[in-house]
């Protein structure tokens, strides 16, 4: 029966890749989301070395499949024309940082709006700008590709007034951040920095990164993948209440 545990294993490790598809799947239509990609890796059940394949091998018959983890696709989705003043696209890479109760989160949803306090918030959270927390008065906002903010206010003839700066920061190691959920990502490590030189769009919103005909795709295989595994741990489950019976009679 140890030949069922590797199997085993590797079917458990696809019940999670599902689990990682589904959430993908159920965010195509998130602002800014980023989907995650499962990372795999085998493992050898024992810590005697004498018992391990010989380097430069092909045995592994003693190698469980586990599902290590997932990483972050933080490739930009596509970017698609709103036209509302409030929506901000950030072309190339980077993220908005937003203050929540647990700290400062970042983020590539651009959909903000103002809350009652007059504050440019995305998901109930203040967005930070070169000055803290962005407060904009009433009038016309614009924002133009390096971040700068500047309102025209309601009065017949009134100029651009600049308010503040729109920051995109960005990290040495993206990989380092973690999603805390609310498409947001907090910066386990290293310090956030703001990057130079980078393109903002108004009126407009990063779609999703995920691609539904590639996360079906992948949908199917794992299906087909659990299916296979359940038919082999049956066929080794058969075999042993077999071998069992025979030699029981013997």
């Amino acid at each position: 029966m140890d030949a069922v545990y590797p199997v085993l294993s590797g079917a458990l490790a696809q019940e999670k890749r599902m689990q990682m598809i589904t959430n993908n799947l159920a965010n195509v239509g998130t602002t800014g989301f980023k989907k995650d990609v499962p990372v795999f890796e085998g493992m050898v059940p024992t810590t005697d070395v004498f018992a391990m394949p010989l380097a430069g091998t092909q045995d592994t018959s003693t190698t469980f499949g586990t599902l290590r983890g997932s990483i972050t696709d933080l490739t930009p989705g596509a970017i698609r024309t709103t036209g509302e003043p409030l929506d901000v696209a950030i072309e190339g890479e980077g993220f908005f940082a937003v203050e929540t109760p647990q700290g400062t989160r970042y983020t590539r949803n651009g959909q903000f709006s103002l809350n009652a306090e007059g504050l440019l918030s995305m998901g109930g959270h203040p967005v930070q700008g070169a000055g803290g927390p962005i407060s904009l008065p009433e009038g016309a906002v614009i924002i133009d590709t390096n971040g700068t903010i500047l309102v025209r206010g309601i009065e017949p003839g009134a100029a651009p007034v600049e308010i503040d700066l729109l920051t995109v920061y960005g990290f040495a190691d993206p990989q380092s951040l973690k999603k805390v959920g609310g498409n947001l990502f907090e910066a386990a490590s290293g310090a956030a920095t703001p990057v130079e030189g980078g393109r903002l769009l108004q009126g407009a919103l990063e779609a999703s990164n995920v691609n539904p005909v590639e996360e079906m795709v992948a949908m199917i295989e794992v299906m087909r993948l659990y299916e296979a595994a359940q038919k082999a741990i049956q066929t080794a489950d058969e075999i042993a209440g077999k071998a069992a019976n025979e030699i029981a009679e013997v």
